[in-house]
């Protein structure tokens, strides 16, 4: 039974990177057999861990013709970020109202490292560093069900990101708006502090926006 959960972890785990780098493509049928051999185990933890995918919006599930990984478009995404600042918003403030000592800490912490790390090269430990920086800053909020829900969005908003290829523009001072969302934060400045938080991920947001509805534009032309 330990043995069973375990692959059926080690499935979910490997699915959920696959969905989330576009290598499972967006609107794709997700074949069980093609997944399990690439895996090298069978067929029941990866149908479990597909299962639980889909109760996390990150696998679609049709009773009738199995599993598929989610379709993209700007319409979507545009939802999506939306979401994300209004419910992030809420869980930053509660966080800055309830954070203690060794949250303050954490931010300062991560800030520092994320900073250290050269975001242009698109690497694994500047992603790693960035989800954390982003999840310390609302760590400190009371409620696990607001942070469950603002896990699963940045999942989502980091599969759109990646699905639609987006590379890091150097114009843009992401140190600057880091620093400044941290500063906001741990001077108790709720207000600031979400406004900035919220115009961080719109700014990323808008150049995404832009980028999906060009590749839209681009698959109707050629459709046509």
């Amino acid at each position: 039974m330990d043995s069973h959960r375990s692959l059926t972890s080690l499935a979910h785990h490997r699915i959920r990177e696959m969905v989330l780098s576009g290598e499972l493509r967006p609107g794709s049928r997700i074949q069980i057999d093609a997944v399990r051999k690439k895996l090298d185990m069978g067929a029941s933890p990866v149908r479990e861990a597909l299962s639980i995918l889909s109760s996390e919006q990150l696998v679609v599930r049709n009773e009738q013709r199995g599993f598929w990984a989610p379709d993209i478009s700007a319409d979507d995404f545009g939802i999506l970020l939306e979401t994300r600042c209004r419910v992030e918003g809420i869980a930053f403030a509660d966080a800055i109202r309830h954070g203690g000592p060794e949250w303050e800490e954490r931010i300062v912490l991560l800030q520092y490292r994320l900073n250290a790390l050269d975001r242009t090269q698109k690497n694994t430990e500047w992603e790693v560093a960035h989800r954390e920086f982003h999840t310390a800053l609302i760590a400190a909020c009371p409620s696990r069900y607001l942070l469950n829900f603002c896990a699963q969005l940045y999942d989502l908003a980091v599969r759109y990101r990646n699905v639609a290829r987006l590379a890091a523009y150097p114009e843009r001072k992401i140190i600057d708006e880091h620093s400044l969302i941290a500063e906001a934060a741990l001077a108790r400045d709720v207000d600031r502090a979400v406004d900035l938080l919220n115009d961080h991920y719109r700014k990323t947001g808008e150049f995404l926006y832009q980028n999906l509805e060009e590749q839209e534009a681009t698959k109707l032309s050629v459709a046509g």
